[in-house]
């Protein structure tokens, strides 16, 4: 039973991400994972409930790669960026992250898959936010995190989205956002001069 959940799993995470949440049927879910669909539901009860295992053990899976990633460098931002923004991980959505697959059929979905895409996103947000220079304030590191990682994911979705009819222009694409993404993580913080406007002023 363990290894039929596993595998279903699997399998419902893959086609989720290579074709869509409506796409990605019952039938072939149970197919490719060499069960019947009867199978399927006398572990999930329904393709949400699936769905939603899917999602959380690819958030899971993410997070526990960024987290080995923050422990094997001095540079976690920069080894975050490269992991992401490449080219492999354009080619490959089946195994890549699940929101630069699927952002666009969320809202579409059953509550349950949106609350595990929202746990997802506040996951990666804590680590990234974790890995930025020391020095920037918690209100700073903040609003970077939340700006980087949205980025990260529709860099990589716009540049599947171009790579058949232009591969040029993806590979462009995601060096581009690593590049000002890098500059933006590790930009020292402008804090204002406190007084100086009125100091002149009173000059």
């Amino acid at each position: 039973m363990a290894e039929h959940r596993a595998a279903l799993i699997a399998t419902a995470r893959r086609l989720l991400q290579e074709q869509g949440f409506e796409r990605a049927g019952v039938a072939e879910i149970s197919r490719e994972a060499g069960l019947t669909q009867g199978a399927l539901y006398a572990q999930f009860g329904s393709k949400h409930a699936l769905a939603r295992e899917a999602a959380c053990e690819a958030f899971a899976e993410g997070l526990a790669r960024w987290r080995g990633l923050s422990q094997a460098t001095s540079d976690p931002v920069s080894a975050y960026l490269d992991e992401y923004l490449n080219e492999s991980h354009m080619r490959d959505a089946g195994s890549g992250c699940l929101m630069a697959a699927c952002l666009s059929d969320m809202p579409r979905q059953d509550e349950s898959i949106g609350a595990a895409l929202a746990e997802g996103f506040r996951d990666m947000t804590e680590v990234l936010e974790g890995a930025l220079p020391e020095g920037v304030s918690h209100e700073e590191a903040r609003q970077r995190a939340l700006t980087l990682i949205p980025a990260m994911v529709g860099s990589v979705a716009m540049a599947r989205a171009v790579e058949k009819a232009d591969p040029n222009l993806a590979r462009e694409i995601l060096a581009a956002a690593k590049l000002e993404l890098k500059r933006l993580a590790t930009r020292r913080e402008e804090r204002p001069l406190t007084g100086s406007v009125e100091a002149h002023s009173a000059g």
